[in-house]
């Protein structure tokens, strides 16, 4: 049988507003090893040996590699690995250049540096049992959450689907220890989507959900659980690379017309320019606005708009906010207008 939705790699939101450059990390690497069909599990430690910052499950590094390449990777650690960080990378076929990088270049002994780790898809304060599902590398996030409330004795369910067993990364530890453990294996596009049904039927509707893996398979399970009576409030997802179904605007048309950018607390007025980003913009205007993924798939640099019309080109704003027009993700949006004003 052929495998459920293309399985490639990482939403939720989290607002920011301007702030200092994020400090960087020299990290080496302590181990590499091929933990399931072309996914790599890249172990790193701080290079002085000193601490690294605290993370929760959910949370990602973003490492910057040569030819400026900066990519976002899921912290896959169980709770008692504190003295490094982990992280599992799938070689893409269809790589830009990041996942390809490290499995051709990074070996054991290399340094790497990357950002501290960020969270938009932390587990929320709620006591109820979640259920996790996880399709293809979508696992990394979801692994280090299994493991969290394993350990913390909190029950839960977690429906993985993969390929095969041999693309299932984890599969070993997570069949020693997760007693609410289902795997979905080898799912054409309507099996998998019958399988989603499935799942969120068994569980009483508004129970905390959390998804990640790539977009139709986060779309199906959003849309099975708007069908199911869950509010949007109590669905988690990520995506790890922006969906290519990302329109530029409302009328699906490229928005590259330069506008005035104004950026309200900063006291700002500058002009992004056709192919600039607005991040980049306000960059050279002395003001840097917080980002992770830079491809509007995070959430990270949600920005208020207190005049103008957004472009959104981010995978992040529900159809109803983008209507609204009162937040952005100014790493990838731009205005369908000749001025915008952030809260800023």
């Amino acid at each position: 049988m052929t495998t459920a939705l293309a399985l490639h790699p990482f939403i939720s939101s989290i607002s920011v507003s301007a702030s200092a450059t994020p400090a960087l990390l020299s990290l080496r690497v302590a181990s590499v090893r091929e933990i399931a069909a072309d996914v790599r599990l890249f172990e790193l430690h701080a290079v002085d040996g000193a601490p690294l910052p605290p993370w929760t499950p959910g949370a990602h590094i973003r490492l910057h590699l040569p030819g400026d390449m900066a990519r976002s990777y899921s912290l896959c650690n169980t709770p008692h690995e504190r003295d490094g960080y982990r992280i599992a990378v799938k070689r893409e076929a269809a790589s830009r250049g990041g996942s390809s990088y490290l499995h051709e270049h990074v070996l054991e002994g290399d340094v790497i540096v990357a950002t501290a780790p960020a969270n938009a898809f932390a587990l929320a304060d709620d006591q109820r049992a979640p259920l996790l599902l996880a399709a293809g590398i979508g696992i990394t996030p979801i692994y280090a959450m299994a493991a969290a409330l394993a350990d913390a004795g909190r029950s839960h369910r977690l429906h993985y689907f993969a390929r095969g067993l041999q693309h299932a990364a984890f599969f070993d530890a997570l069949a020693r220890r997760e007693e609410g453990l289902s795997m979905h294996l080898g799912l054409d596009v309507a099996e998998t989507q019958a399988a989603i049904r499935a799942a969120l039927a068994a569980s009483p509707a508004g129970t905390p959900l959390y998804v990640c893996g790539p977009s139709p398979f986060i779309e199906a399970v959003r849309e099975a659980a708007r069908k199911g009576g869950w509010r949007d409030a109590d669905v988690h997802f990520e995506l790890f690379s922006a969906p290519a179904s990302a329109v530029p605007d409302a009328a699906g048309n490229a928005v590259q017309d330069a506008f005035e950018l104004v950026l309200q607390r900063s006291g700002v007025h500058c002009t992004v320019q056709p192919g600039q980003s607005i991040v980049a913009a306000a960059a050279a205007a002395g003001v840097h606005i917080a980002t992770s993924c830079g491809e509007g798939f995070c959430g990270s640099c949600e920005s208020v708009v207190l005049e103008g019309a957004p472009a959104h080109r981010d995978s992040v704003l529900s159809a109803a906010e983008r209507v609204a027009g009162r937040r952005i993700m100014p790493c990838v949006s731009r205005c369908a207008g000749p001025r915008l004003v952030l809260d800023l």
